[in-house]
């Protein structure tokens, strides 16, 4: 039985079967539920009862109202967002995607941000959803030092060969807790096992630093100038995401940017 039939079940059999109505009485009369106000009053625990007894439904509901208002809330404000362009340096930064693509995600992160983590698979999976009309481009905003050269060998990386650099992307992401433990050799590894020579990429990273420096200054500018503060953010189209959001609230954004951009 459900949780809301449980509830009205409950308060049929306390309140003597007053609810029940004949055909010419569709609902309640304001005596009834003036009666059912009084019993609800004295006998609280009534309703306490059932809802310990159903705690995981209830929660279930509440969750549902929590996800749909937000959903209210972002699609109303990604109206006003998507046709406010958000400048923001996108030379040097790493692309997944065809370059005409009409959608555009441009990622703020940090490789050992474990909501980062989470979001990168849901980013993923929504350009598996949407074959060939999504282009990602991934900008860092790193809290620790390992996080920072872990970035800067990806960054590297993507230099010398896209596809592999893409494959140490979802690496790096999957084995956080090696870089932070000890990130020269958890990135040698993972640079290995994307396919690069590992020597090669810790020598370019050595040899940019200045290029790479400024890069990880320009995306700091960039969410500082946006008011991001912490990681992930997400830019589709101009329209903001923050937090590590369900793929249903991604897909709409990409929904509502595919026909935004389909109108013009």
């Amino acid at each position: 039985m459900s949780f809301l039939r449980h509830i009205c079940l409950t308060l049929f059999l306390l309140s003597g079967g007053m609810l029940a109505v004949g055909p010419a009485q569709a609902a309640p009369s304001q005596d009834m539920s003036a009666q059912l106000e009084a019993l609800l009053k004295e006998h609280p625990e009534i309703i306490l009862n059932v809802l310990k007894d159903h705690s995981e439904e209830m929660l279930d509901i509440v969750q549902q109202g929590s996800d749909k208002r937000r959903r209210s809330v972002l699609l109303r404000q990604w109206e006003t967002e998507i046709n406010q362009p958000k400048a923001v340096a996108l030379e040097g930064r790493p692309v997944g995607g065809p370059d005409n693509a009409p959608v555009t995600i441009i990622a703020f992160s940090d490789f050992l941000c474990t909501y980062c983590h989470q979001a990168a698979y849901t980013v993923g999976s929504l350009m598996k959803r949407y074959p060939g009309k999504i282009r990602l481009v991934f900008k860092q905003i790193p809290k620790t030092q390992a996080g920072r050269i872990a970035g800067e060998w990806f960054i590297a990386a993507y230099q010398m060969d896209k596809a592999k650099a893409w494959k140490m992307y979802a690496l790096i992401f999957d084995r956080q807790k090696q870089v932070e433990d000890d990130v020269l050799a958890a990135m040698r590894a993972v640079a290995t096992e994307a396919g690069f020579d590992a020597k090669a990429v810790e020598a370019a990273v050595k040899s940019k630093a200045k290029e790479l420096d400024a890069i990880m200054a320009g995306d700091a500018a960039d969410a500082n100038a946006l008011g991001f503060v912490g990681t992930p953010y997400f830019l589709v189209n101009n329209m903001v995401l923050r937090g590590a959001l369900p793929l249903d609230n991604f897909i709409d954004a990409v929904d509502m940017a595919l026909k935004n951009t389909a109108a013009k």
